[in-house]
């Protein structure tokens, strides 16, 4: 519905770009359209070196096969169509042969790779349409085990040597996908499959274990959605179970059902509704988490972190008065040297305290590299706390599978021979959902900590309270270290010791000069910072409320899709209903036909017995008559 949009936006840009990406583009435009001719048109203009080259080749195959498709639909296939069917057919020989050219061009990066191993899987369908299975099987052999089409490949591999009735080779290709893609054989086709290649090639203990264990797998799922559709009527139940972001431990559906239903609504454009909602909410959940971040950067000491340039210069000048701080400490150790080590009175209470503070001085950040790393140092500390979080978290998921465990076994007691009286039960039942409510009220404690982690981690940095310590220990240390200079001076120490105080003297007052002149130059951009902040804040503010607004209009929007998308999303679990009783038949019909054959296994082979029973009773006749004839000879 966009289509008319997108071209007045590209009718705008140049016709074409030396990447070929804007040619490109312009192709899969007027082919989603359904402009083949114009399409083909924008996809000749890819340059042949391009980075494009390769996707805009295989695009052609792509139109082509559209093409062959639309003439082979038109041609109807009854008895006296046969040969204009079977001409059709050779339409698919030219995307075939567009097809070869793309495996044939160089695959330079793993994208290129990819859309050769799609070429060739094109190929293979396409011979797979037109009856050619031989021809098939070759062009599947061609994609690469490390491609991502793989598993893919061998589920249709298989396809074809069952058309070509060599059931080995297509039990062989189902047990290479049990190795490289196991999930993909617990879905019911490629199971089924399997199940029915072991029947046919006489393997019936195997045969039935596979239809049994399909059946016990998807005849509960069954019981499932038939009880869902029998309990709930309301349109919105479906809409929600569509639009949930995630399937949650517990719920009364199981999760391929909800998959299963979203692939049925694909094919529905009334469906697009529900990926523009979730994606709206997912947009807006993210972006309150970024306003709360944003805010809480604001609102910190730290704030400098929301404008690099101004921290960068904040760090800087920070950087040259912790500098001064280092060389004030560089004197403070000269004078250790040459004064007494432990002189009394005032001198001596603040020699002892300068002592105090000059380890914790030492660790003033005053290089790039240091305030990075203390940045660092302050991550690692959130990460701790979130490890520690995480673990709680795993603790939780823990529980709560016991729990989900001691609901089962309440369930199903008797089966595992475990008697007790009803009220002994209902005391379990009871103290399992004291604990599962203790379990919730537990987990929502970790979301908000984890949060609070969340806007912890954005608060560190430039400004927090670690630099508030450093300004603290400075100007106390500066303090201090002046007045010992100053009774040094005025000799409360020995000679050496006032001499060097006196020969220090303007030597630190020049410092103090320059780190008054620094400190005001940083109240300047720190009050620049906050002014800037608030300005910032305000936007923000804006934005949250609009926001909202917009969480209002989708609410709206969501109130007014809920019946309509949900009729159509009952109409879509009612599929997936069938599509479940679909599995479910065909393992039956699986367990009745393994039984069949095993039968008629069994009476073929009592047959031959009483066959062979009947010529050796015939041929014993023969020899006994003989012999009787012989002994008649000699009488």
């Amino acid at each position: 519905d966009m289509l008319d949009e997108v071209f007045e936006k590209m009718a705008r840009l140049p016709p074409s770009d030396a990447s070929g990406s804007l040619q490109y583009a312009r192709a899969k435009a007027y082919f989603t359209k359904g402009d083949f001719d114009s399409a083909r048109a924008s996809a000749g203009s890819v340059p042949a070196g391009s980075d494009y080259a390769i996707q805009t080749h295989y695009l052609l195959g792509v139109m082509l096969t559209k093409q062959a498709m639309t003439a082979a639909a038109a041609v109807p296939l009854d008895e006296r169509d046969v040969a204009a069917a079977r001409a059709s057919r050779q339409s698919y020989l030219n995307a075939t042969e567009q097809f070869r050219r793309v495996t044939r061009m160089q695959a330079r990066t793993a994208a290129h790779r990819h859309v050769v191993d799609l070429a060739w899987m094109a190929i293979g369908r396409l011979f797979y349409e037109s009856d050619n299975y031989l021809d098939a099987a070759e062009a599947y052999s061609h994609v690469d085990r490390a491609s991502p089409e793989f598993s893919t490949m061998l589920y249709e591999l298989a396809w074809v040597y069952v058309r070509l009735g060599d059931f080995n080779r297509a039990q062989r290709a189902l047990e290479v996908l049990t190795i490289t893609d196991p999930q993909r054989l617990r879905l019911a086709d490629g199971s089924l499959l399997r199940a029915d290649l072991m029947l046919r090639s006489g393997q019936y203990e195997q045969a039935l274990v596979a239809y049994e264990g399909i059946r016990k797998e998807f005849d509960p799922v069954r019981e499932q959605v038939d009880a869902f559709l029998r309990n709930v009527t309301d349109p919105a139940v479906y809409y929600d179970r569509l639009t949930q972001e995630e399937w949650v431990s517990g719920d009364d559906l199981s999760p391929i059902v909800l998959e299963w239903a979203r692939e049925e609504a694909e094919d529905d454009r009334v469906f697009s509704v529900i990926d523009d909602v979730t994606r709206s909410r997912d947009l807006i959940k993210r972006s309150r988490g970024l306003v709360a971040k944003l805010s809480a950067v604001l609102a910190s000491p730290a704030r400098a972190k929301a404008f690099p340039e101004l921290k960068a210069s904040l760090e800087q000048t920070v950087g040259l008065i912790n500098k001064l701080g280092l060389a004030r400490l560089t004197l403070a150790q000269g004078m250790d040297d040459v004064g007494e080590d432990a002189p009394g009175g005032e001198i001596g209470q603040l020699r002892g305290e300068r002592h105090r503070l000059e380890k914790r001085l030492g660790w003033l950040p005053v290089t790039e590299g240091d305030f990075a790393l203390r940045d660092a140092s302050g991550e690692r500390q959130w990460n701790g706390v979130s490890q520690n979080l995480q673990r709680l978290t795993l603790e939780a998921d823990r529980l709560q599978a016991i729990v989900n465990g001691l609901r089962r076994l309440l369930r199903e007691a008797e089966q595992h021979g475990v008697t007790a009286d009803a009220a002994t039960r209902e005391r379990f039942r009871a103290e399992i959902e004291a604990n599962e409510r203790d379990l919730e009220i537990y987990r929502r404690r970790i979301s908000e900590y984890r949060e609070a982690i969340e806007l912890g981690r954005v608060q560190i940095g430039f400004g927090d309270q670690r630099y508030v310590d450093d300004d603290q220990v400075r100007e106390r240390f500066k303090f201090v270290f002046q007045r010992e200079v100053e009774l040094a001076a005025a000799g409360h120490d020995n000679a050496s010791a006032a001499e060097f105080a006196r020969d220090i003297q303007g030597l630190l007052a020049r410092a103090n000069g320059a780190e008054a002149r620094l400190s005001a130059l940083r109240r300047q951009m720190e009050e620049r910072s906050q002014r800037d902040a608030i300005e910032l804040q305000g936007l923000v503010d804006r934005e949250a409320q609009n926001l909202e607004l917009y969480v209002e209009r989708l609410d709206t929007l969501d109130q007014q899709a809920r019946l309509l998308v949900g009729e159509v999303a009952m109409r879509n679990f009612a599929l997936v209903r069938d599509r479940l009783k679909g599995i479910v038949l065909r393992a039956d019909v699986g367990i009745v036909q393994q039984a069949w054959e095993l039968r008629e296994e069994q009476r073929d082979r009592v047959r031959d017995l009483q066959r062979e029973r009947a010529r050796e009773e015939s041929i014993l006749n023969d020899e006994l008559q003989e012999v009787l004839d012989d002994a008649e000879d000699v009488r």
